[in-house]
């Protein structure tokens, strides 16, 4: 994508899984509430790919991915 505006949230129905931490551990780590919080608010170009693997694996789908324009 190669696209340097590209942002992440993680939503509040976040179960605290862990299973974006386990595919990406560069990108995500688990709060106080045991809930996901990305490492980046913007997603470095090197680890893109990991992002949407993440939000594609979220069993809540609480992994959003916006491209800023």
């Amino acid at each position: 994508m190669a696209n340097n505006n590209m942002r992440v949230v993680v939503d509040e129905c976040c179960s605290g899984c862990r299973l974006c931490a386990s595919i990406c551990p560069d990108a995500f780590d688990m709060g106080d509430n045991e809930k996901a919080v990305p490492r980046h608010k913007t997603i470095p170009a090197s680890l893109e790919v990991e992002y949407e693997i993440a939000a594609q694996c979220c069993p809540e789908k609480a992994i959003k991915i916006f491209c800023q324009v």
